[in-house]
């Protein structure tokens, strides 16, 4: 890279402290120790952006160790160089590069033309880097910093893998590819025939690219694969997909009547049991499909008919938790096999094998290759691994076709208690971690009308016209439709997601940066402080953005307002609850702008403490049903009950 290129490259925080081989809040500590560290060249006050030159220098000046090799250099080029929302288009550009393809027929646009220098950087570093290696960690780096969060981890994938028996000779489906982690995992275990299709072209040519490189050939094909499916007329030996969560768009309507259904009508809200249909219909009799899925899916009761479907055919193996933190699990991996007949059948299905409480992937591996002897797959003593059950359908049927893994279900006395004992210790450590988060507050006197608080505060609307914020909202015709930009909806913003809607291009369009404050107009949502995964995407309708300046409002402190006042908004006896939240109408206390920032921290923590109340709310569910079932069937007492 020459010094001028250097110069361009930038980086955040975490970049700093990852390369340097820190802890961020150590970057923080540096900012405010020395004078010299160099100032932000671009980027937000919550997210500032320095030059990756002027970081090397400071670190080398300083006696600190930095260690950027000329790939790492060459990402923090690409994030300076490429607007966020366009990055997956980039790196398809840089496959076709690397591979020698070619963008016709991909569906890909030509490239920028002000990426050429870009370009031109990727083959330049291929040349003394292996482009295979390149590549990847192009891609990592994409995943990490870009992808929605809940990304398919590669252990996961691996596992997927190999549970369907993607193995040598296989030919293998995923019909919502991404960028190929699935495909490249069956690829890594032998698979002689891949298929990949994606709804974003550039994920589609990103996966093909790197299974090129890696030296598998792939078939890869872009656009809705419901409606438009790519792969119609073929199956495969092994189905593998992680299909969208939540996607309520997935053609209900128009595919009412579609022969893919053998299984029941998915419901309008249940998009993920349509992807699973359509996976067994591309998986030829007795092949295997492994679907993700969230957890959510296993107990709905809309989806409950098509699960029963499932179930009593036969076609329903597994349904496995993936591991996710100490609360419940928001992903499962469910395992399926084609049934041989061409219809459901309702016989004798075997039992489905349920685990909760995975911790390691490789675990999932030796249950299904022991699933007829489960406890001979378990490396861990009683009580250290998974819990695993055989639902039969009668039980299944019992429960209202509920599948979500039961830890102790069935389970001796011994597993029992220590699954029990094992979730209690949890819940108590939960506990203490919940009582250090809610700040110290103390009361202030009500002011005497200079605006630090009360009725006298300025409105939003005041500071806008102060100069102070600045607010905008998605011009006319700014729908969320199908399109090649990101667009952060009202839904996101009320579910805390990363932007899922996709938009044409308009005039006026509001493109978010890091550091904005997002609200809704219509209450209950919180504030969002914009941050990484939402810089350069498209406001949505119903959405207001704020953009402050810093030197007189923190962004943080404006988003906690606004948080709260929507919250409050709500409320019993407020004169606003049936009318429309206008977050214009809303007052900011006039406080220095150093105590705006330690009441941020304040508003932060007491949102966190909300969370974690949530899941130490589920975690007491699980823990009261888990022993109330263990001592009604006889599984758990008391003390030294004697037995």
């Amino acid at each position: 890279m020459s010094g001028r290129e250097s110069e361009r490259a930038v980086l955040g925080s975490a970049d700093i402290a990852r390369l340097t081989g820190v802890r961020r809040p150590a970057v923080s500590n540096w900012r405010r120790r020395y004078a010299d560290f160099p100032r932000p060249v671009s980027g937000s006050s919550t997210n500032p952006l320095f030059s990756l030159a002027e970081v090397e220098r400071w670190c080398r000046d300083h006696g600190k160790s930095f260690e950027a090799d000329a790939a790492e250099r060459l990402w923090q080029r690409i994030q300076a160089g490429v607007h966020g929302v366009r990055t997956a288009e980039f790196l398809a550009h840089a496959g076709l590069a690397l591979t020698g393809g070619s963008a016709n027929g991909s569906g890909l646009a030509e490239p920028d033309a002000r990426w050429a220098p870009l370009l031109a950087g990727v083959a330049d570093t291929a040349g003394d880097y292996p482009p295979l290696e390149l590549y990847e960690r192009l891609c990592a780096r994409f995943t990490a910093e870009r992808e929605r969060a809940g990304a398919l981890d590669e252990r996961v994938a691996a596992a997927m893998a190999e549970i369907a028996g993607a193995g040598a000779g296989a030919v293998v489906l995923d019909p919502a590819c991404g960028s190929g982690g699935l495909l490249h995992a069956a690829a890594e275990r032998g698979a002689r025939v891949l298929w990949g299709q994606d709804v974003d072209p550039a994920h589609a040519v990103i996966a093909r690219s790197r299974l090129l490189l890696a030296g598998s050939d792939c078939e890869t094909a872009a656009g809705d694969t419901l409606r438009a499916d790519g792969f119609s007329g073929r199956t495969a030996d092994v189905v593998l997909c992680d299909p969208p969560f939540r996607d309520r768009d997935w053609g209900y309507a128009e595919l009412a009547e579609d022969a893919r259904w053998v299984y029941g009508q998915p419901p309008r809200g249940e998009g993920e049991l349509a992807w699973v249909q359509h996976c067994l219909a591309r998986v030829r009799p007795g092949g295997r499909v492994v679907v993700r899925m969230p957890a959510a899916a296993a107990d709905r009761p809309s989806g409950r008919r098509v699960r029963a479907a499932l179930v009593s055919s036969g076609a329903l193996r597994m349904v496995a938790e993936l591991p996710g933190g100490d609360g419940p699990a928001t992903a499962h991996v469910w395992v399926l096999d084609r049934p041989r007949n061409a219809e459901p059948g309702y016989g004798d299905a075997e039992p489905v094998l349920t685990v909760a409480g995975v911790r390691d992937t490789r675990d999932l591996v030796r249950l299904w290759r022991h699933r007829h002897r489960p406890e001979d797959g378990l490396e861990h003593g009683a009580g250290e691994g998974p819990a695993v059950a055989a639902a039969s359908v009668s039980d299944l049927v019992a429960s209202g076709m509920d599948l979500r893994p039961a830890p102790a279900r069935e389970a001796g006395l011994e597993d029992a208690g220590s699954a029990y004992a094992q979730l209690r210790t949890k819940l108590v450590t939960t506990l203490g971690t919940v009582a250090g988060l809610p700040p110290e507050l103390i009361a202030t006197p009500v002011d005497g009308g200079d605006g630090h608080n009360g009725a006298d505060a300025p409105t939003i609307a005041e500071l806008v016209a102060s100069g102070a914020v600045e607010i905008h909202q998605a011009p006319l015709g700014a729908a969320v439709d199908r399109g090649p930009l990101a667009v952060l909806t009202y839904r996101d913003l009320r579910e805390g997601a990363a932007p899922s809607g996709q938009g044409q291009e308009v005039p006026g369009r509001v493109v978010i940066r890091a550091g904005d404050v997002v609200a809704a107009v219509g209450g209950r949502s919180l504030a969002r402080l914009a941050g990484e995964a939402d810089e350069g995407a498209a406001l949505g309708p119903r959405l207001v953005l704020l953009r402050c300046d810093g030197e007189r409002i923190d962004p943080g402190y404006l988003a906690g307002v606004l948080s709260s006042a929507a919250v409050a908004s709500e409320e019993p006896g407020q004169r606003s609850r049936s009318a429309r939240f206008d977050p214009r109408a809303v007052r900011v206390p006039a406080i220095p702008v150093e105590h705006q920032r330690a009441h941020a921290e304040a508003m932060r923590r007491l949102v966190e403490t909300r969370e974690h109340l949530a899941r130490l709310a589920a975690l007491g569910d699980r823990l009261a049903q888990m022993g109330g079932r263990g001592l009604a069937k006889g599984t758990l007492g008391v003390g030294e009950e004697p037995r």
